[in-house]
């Protein structure tokens, strides 16, 4: 299978969302909804956490099948402020009892999602690559962050060289922040950071 990515573009905003959603637990793409117009709404911004401007879209002869979320950490409490007070409303944890999810210096891998049928075939691990590779392009540090009881992803970026760095309450719960360490070979040249 010929898997490409492209950064994505404004018009990306209802799959960019139905990653989000699917990344954080919402089940839109098993269950064949849409995202509410603000999530579709949120994406479309350039201010916000998942904008589309931070977004690759993984492509299986001309369908998306994944997309990845990630940026520098050096904005993110910028980007946090602006994207939770437009969807306070909707929030089931307390945005002021989160630890930072990132900070300069990092390239957080945020959210990963597959559409359903792509699933188990690679499309995940090849977007993580990309992703390493993108926070090669920046020297920067790729980072993510995984729930303890989710083993399956655990195990998969224990695969890709990520390992526990600390802990941090995000979301209502703890989860492990894993970071990956670049190698010192040249910067990555595989990353589509470029409109």
């Amino acid at each position: 299978m010929d898997i490409t990515f492209r950064r994505a573009t404004v018009d990306d905003a209802p799959f960019i969302a139905l990653v989000m959603t699917e990344a954080i637990g919402m089940q839109y793409m098993e269950e064949g909804r849409e995202p509410e117009e603000r999530i579709i709404d949120l994406c479309r911004r350039t201010d916000t956490l998942y904008s589309y401007q931070n977004v690759v879209v993984a492509m299986v002869d001309g369908r998306e099948v994944a997309g990845l979320i990630s940026y520098d950490g050096k904005d993110y409490r910028r980007m946090k402020a602006c994207t939770f007070e437009s969807i306070k409303d909707m929030l089931s944890f307390d945005v002021d009892a989160m630890d930072d999810e990132t900070q300069e210096g990092e390239y957080y891998l945020d959210s990963l999602a597959v559409i359903p049928e792509y699933r188990g075939k690679g499309v995940g691990k090849a977007a993580l690559l990309h992703g390493i590779e993108c926070a090669k392009v920046l020297n920067l540090t790729p980072i993510l962050a995984c729930l303890p009881e989710n083993t399956k992803a655990y195990a998969l970026y224990r695969s890709l060289g990520f390992h526990d760095d600390c802990e941090v309450f995000i979301f209502g719960e703890r989860y492990k922040k894993m970071k990956c360490p670049l190698p010192s070979s040249p910067k990555g040249e595989g990353c589509n950071l470029a409109e």
